[in-house]
């Protein structure tokens, strides 16, 4: 007992002390809306970590927690594993709170005043999002819209915007309409409204409903939005249409329901393929042409005397999965003409294999030499383009890993197996993916380590171009790191020619220590980033390449700031050069390329600064001297000028007739 007591008078000095020392950090997670009670997932903090046997047995140990959010939670000691875990004490919401930063503390079993209290770690929480909160839109629960019915096909006539409280896959958000339609069609990324159909002649209002659904699991989706769409009859005709006299025909322009004609197009149909033809029409004699989309831009053509609609290029369902065509069908004796809508549906074949979607690059993650079977280790994801079964993906181990780890097939998650891992190890594991038709994506290396492995640059390496004149201090580039043990990054300059960049230790952000100037300085920088966990732990490098580019800060100057010439006969020509001037410009590329100008009306200079005659010059002219101003004016995008003066003396030509003077 007396040497209980004697031990907390020097726990509070040691306290002090221990404070001036970097705590360990140490992180954790725990899902909101779980029960009271629940473990935070990931965060163990070994005893022998934070030394705290050093001050109390660990039989007499307590934790405490102090910082803004600790009655949130409690901490306790694992007697069996030696640990000290995080148990929340209240059900937590993520939306009112999404993480924490507490200290813990350490006591002896006899100390009763918390100013002997040792903190010896840190600790983060984050309260990880459930998908608790359903799609609410920003509208009201009903959209009128009328809409003109010659407005132009995939025009966006509205768009539905809804918001979810959520976070992550669990706030991503699909758009859908009910009932399905064909005039008007919902964008699922984007809640946009597409008019994809001629609305002229509809007899009555488009009445649809447009939800929205979540991706979290189970996904969730919002209320209703009655769209109502109204067409507004085209009242007028167009001007080109009417005729000049009194008594003049109204030519018929139409869009008749039964000449809408939809059809199938394989996208892997040859070029010059014809897909069906228009003719015959309703004349004897007609021609056509595609007015929408224009010929220029489209993938398809329209012979003038056929009707045959033709492939004039390769289709693409992934870029353009419907092609909407308007064709003009003119009678060619008369004023006649109606509309045609064609309606072709790109139909999918196997052309795309799946592509990996992963990031960063290399694949790279680690896993517990202590792992049990089914522990979770990487994510697998792969795209492909196609749709239906072709476009389903699945994923496979190929190569590698020794039997420790098992990839599901579905959801492309790689698992440990249950076998023992070697510490330290690097493992790796070649998969592929595979679509419903079999086409294969190439393999994918995934390193993993069992143990504990340096931090990852999210890119390979960095490249940026910046302007001269950057502002010293002012960042132009941030690079960002991730830790595979969840510990604070810090990072720092290899290499930092001539002492010109500074990086910001916890950010990353790269800055100037000066401006520098394309014109003088050196244009190309290679520097070397490191980032490490803490002093003497894993650390990984990464290059950064850093390009300044030239601005327009120069303005053109003249050799001379006035050029002469002297003795100029008054009979000289439109193609006689008079003298040339020269300005240079200390930029470069089209910020230092010169073009000449003058404002006189008796000279011209060409684009190189040679100085000519405008037309007939005169010696007549006071003083004999012709004087005006010659530009140049770089290329930049906020062009400079500079000016110079150029003076033009006349030489006497005798050009003058005699004339007698009358007698008196």
């Amino acid at each position: 007992m007396i040497w209980g007591i004697f031990l907390c008078c020097l726990l509070k000095p040691a306290a002090g002390f221990q404070t001036q020392e970097r705590l360990p950090f140490f992180h954790g997670h725990v899902f909101e809306n779980s029960p009271t009670a629940s473990k935070v997932n990931g965060l163990s903090i070994p005893v022998r970590r934070i030394n705290a046997q050093k001050w109390c047995p660990v039989s007499g140990m307590h934790f405490k927690l102090y910082g803004n959010g600790s009655e949130d939670f409690r901490a306790f000691a694992h007697h069996k594993r030696g640990n000290i875990l995080l148990k929340t004490s209240r059900v937590l919401d993520r939306e009112a709170r999404s993480e924490y930063l507490l200290s813990v503390g350490v006591c002896c079993q006899t100390c009763v005043s918390e100013s002997v209290v040792s903190p010896v770690a840190t600790v983060k929480v984050d309260v990880l999002d459930t998908n608790d909160h359903e799609p609410t839109f920003r509208s009201a629960d009903t959209v009128h819209i009328t809409l003109d019915d010659t407005t132009a096909l995939r025009s966006v006539v509205y768009r539905l915007q809804a918001v979810d409280a959520d976070s992550g896959n669990n706030a991503e958000l699909t758009y859908m309409s009910v009932p399905n339609n064909g005039s008007f069609y919902v964008v699922p990324k984007t809640g946009e409204v597409l008019l994809v159909d001629s609305i002229l002649g509809l007899p009555s209002k488009v009445k649809f409903y447009v939800f929205a659904r979540d991706h979290g699991w189970p996904s969730l989706t919002s209320k209703g939005v009655l769209v109502t769409i109204s067409p507004q009859r085209w009242a007028t005709r167009p001007a080109e249409l009417t005729g000049s006299g009194r008594g003049a025909r109204w030519p018929r322009a139409l869009l008749d329901p039964g000449t809408v004609v939809s059809l199938n197009v394989s996208e892997d149909a040859s070029v010059g393929s014809v897909i069906t033809s228009l003719s015959p029409s309703r004349f004897p004699s007609a021609a056509y042409e595609l007015v929408f989309p224009e010929s220029e831009s489209s993938p398809v053509a329209v012979g003038r005397d056929s009707g045959d609609i033709t492939i004039s290029s390769m289709l693409d369902r992934e870029t353009e999965p419907v092609l909407e065509l308007t064709v003009k069908i003119q009678d060619k004796r008369g004023p006649d003409w109606y509309l045609n809508k064609v309606k072709l549906k790109i139909t999918d074949v196997n052309d795309n294999v799946p592509e990996w979607n992963m990031k960063p690059y290399p694949y790279l993650a680690v896993v517990s030499p202590e792992a049990p079977a089914g522990t979770f280790v990487y994510q697998l994801q792969a795209l492909d383009g196609d749709e239906g079964k072709s476009g389903e993906v699945e994923y496979f181990l190929s190569d590698g890993g020794d039997g420790c780890f098992a990839v599901d097939k579905q959801t492309g998650q790689v698992v440990t197996t249950g076998l023992v891992l070697q510490r330290d190890r690097e493992y790796l594991l070649s998969v592929v993916a595979l679509d419903g038709l079999g086409s294969r994506s190439p393999p994918a290396m995934l390193s993993v380590v069992a143990g504990a492995r340096a931090p990852q640059f999210t890119n390979t390496s960095y490249a940026i171009s910046i302007p001269e004149n950057t502002p010293e201090g002012q960042p132009f580039l941030a690079v960002f790191a991730i830790s595979f043990q969840n510990q604070p990054i810090s990072y720092s300059l290899l290499i930092n020619p001539s002492s010109l960049f500074s990086i910001k230790q916890d950010t990353g952000e790269i800055s100037l220590t000066r401006t520098l100037d394309y014109e003088s300085d050196q244009r190309r920088y290679l520097l070397m980033v490191r980032s490490s966990e803490e002093p003497g732990s894993l650390s990984t490098a990464t290059e950064v390449q850093v390009l300044i580019t030239d601005e327009n800060d120069c303005v053109p100057e003249f050799l001379q700031s006035i050029y002469s010439v002297d003795g100029v006969p008054e009979t000289v020509t439109t193609a006689t050069s008079l003298l040339q001037v020269l300005a240079t410009d200390c930029d470069s590329g089209l910020n230092a390329e010169l073009t000449y100008y003058t404002l006189s009306p008796d000279f011209s200079i060409s684009p190189h600064g040679t100085v000519f005659p405008a037309g007939r010059l005169d010696y007549e002219r006071p003083n004999h001297l012709y004087e005006f101003v010659v530009m140049a004016t770089d290329g930049g995008a906020e062009p400079h000028s500079g000016t110079a003066t150029v003076r033009v003396r006349m030489a006497n030509i005798n050009d003058e007739t005699p004339e007698f003077s009358q007698p008196v």
